[in-house]
């Protein structure tokens, strides 16, 4: 395949294990932001007799991309070279972009109840329509930048 990239542009890079930390502490203190918001929804009785489905809804949200990222990294302590290898910024921000825009979905989700005339795991439910797809658009950008690696 030929290369379409001019002679002239230049594409940013950033170190491949600085960007992965990046993108996991976004996810990381994003997730206890939302679980502590969400255990006091579930202590105050938010969820009524569903505290069990809500939080099914809720740990199928986050864990799949918590549980990838940890995975990724106790893989790379295993590893005793130092990764000094680089990754393109646009993965870096698209990851980033994808991840903030996912967990503020799931945040809205949780805040709106108020708003409507709606039972929460009745929205809970709703919002599976577009939570799945989007949730597997983050997933493969997180799977793609945590298994991507440049040639150099």
């Amino acid at each position: 395949m030929q290369n379409l990239r001019k002679p002239d542009e230049v594409i940013m890079k950033i170190e491949f294990t600085k960007s992965k930390k990046k993108i996991a502490s976004i996810w990381f203190i994003s997730a206890v932001i939302l679980f502590t918001l969400f255990l006091f929804q579930s202590l105050l009785g938010k969820f009524e007799d569903k505290s069990q489905q809500a939080w099914g809804w809720f740990l199928a949200s986050l864990m799949p991309n918590l549980t990838l990222m940890i995975s990724v990294f106790v893989k790379d302590i295993t590893i005793s070279e130092i990764d000094k290898s680089e990754v393109d910024i646009f993965y870096v921000r698209l990851t980033m972009g994808l991840s903030l825009a996912y967990l503020t979905s799931i945040l809205l989700i949780l805040l709106v109840q108020p708003l409507t005339a709606k039972p929460i795991i009745q929205i809970m439910n709703e919002s599976s329509i577009f939570l799945g797809p989007f949730q597997g658009l983050v997933s493969g950008s997180i799977g793609l930048f945590f298994l991507k690696k440049s040639d150099g």
